[in-house]
């Protein structure tokens, strides 16, 4: 399983070179996350099928997005949970989480504070290049971190 992540990790890699972020330049910050040098919108590719949910972190070579992240997931709602594996099971495909914005350090296992539900949307192709999301401020549980390094 370890080497399996690890292989995806790289591939993966590759995918988060065409998610180019808009600059963060006009965007502000909401007070008191200000020193919080992972706080960003963190964009994931998700794959899976009937045994299970896994995103992956997009990562990107600055701050905030420099880490790989790989997680198994399941959907709060279990009627959307079931669904997605489903038709990730029948057609795998490209889809990707567009989450809210969170401190990616979160995800580390060592956290003293660790992430462990989110909100985000699910799309169907890639989020910033024309996907569909199919589901809209769905609850992301973490169920369990698979890889978290940074580049």
């Amino acid at each position: 399983m370890k080497r399996a992540v690890l292989m995806l990790g790289g591939a993966l890699l590759s995918l988060s070179a065409l998610a180019a972020e808009p600059a963060m330049t006009g965007m502000a910050m909401p007070a008191g996350k200000q020193h919080i040098p992972t706080w960003g919108t963190h964009g994931m590719a998700m794959f899976g099928g009937k045994n299970g949910l896994t995103a992956s972190h997009l990562p990107m070579a600055h701050p905030p997005h420099d880490y790989q992240v790989i997680f198994t997931f399941h959907v709060a709602d279990a009627h959307i949970d079931a669904a997605l594996r489903q038709r990730l099971e029948a057609h795998p495909t490209l889809w990707t989480i567009a989450p809210e914005k969170f401190a990616l350090d979160r995800l580390d296992p060592a956290s003293k504070n660790p992430l462990h539900q989110f909100k985000a949307d699910v799309v169907l192709g890639h989020f910033e290049q024309d996907g569909k999301t199919e589901y809209h401020e769905v609850t992301i549980v973490v169920d369990k971190i698979e890889l978290y390094l940074k580049l």
